[in-house]
């Protein structure tokens, strides 16, 4: 049986069921890319952000006899400001200084750690943790650990 244009009903709904299936393929592609293209932001943003948070604490403490000292306190809020408008959604946390970031798995998704000690001449800053995302997609689960370390400046007098 054919319509007045001259195709037949059994194969005009053909195009219809082939563009659901390709629809979904192609979401799931498309949102799969932007997650990756915010990753990638979150990324850069993280190790630019750590850098400066390091550049801070080796730069030592305010205060006469605070060039020897590192500024550790100093660098989470300088990592802070750099990560927190690009990490839309996520708590960025800000640990004590001198303390060590938690392990990956103890820290909530969509939640970053921000800490900063020093050890034998190093200053270490480091950003942990599981960034909200936009769209979550299964087996997409992303994950930031950054770290920078700088060796202390010391001054004689």
């Amino acid at each position: 049986m054919q319509s007045e244009w001259g195709v037949r009903h059994e194969e005009s709904g053909q195009a219809m069921v082939e563009f659901a299936m390709v629809i979904g393929l192609f979401l799931v592609c498309l949102l799969g890319a932007m997650s990756a293209s915010l990753y990638t932001l979150q990324r850069a943003a993280a190790v630019t952000g750590v850098a400066a948070g390091a550049r801070v604490a080796a730069g030592g403490t305010p205060g006469p006899a605070g060039a020897n000292r590192p500024n550790l306190a100093g660098a989470m809020p300088a990592v802070a400001r750099v990560v927190t408008p690009v990490l839309v959604g996520t708590r960025v946390r800000q640990l004590q200084p001198g303390r060590d970031c938690p392990g990956l798995a103890a820290i909530p998704s969509g939640e970053v750690d921000i800490c900063a000690l020093r050890s034998a001449g190093t200053v270490t800053v480091r950003l942990r943790g599981r960034p909200e995302t936009a769209a979550p997609i299964p087996g997409l689960d992303w994950s930031l650990d950054v770290v920078a370390e700088v060796h202390t400046v010391t001054f004689a007098p």
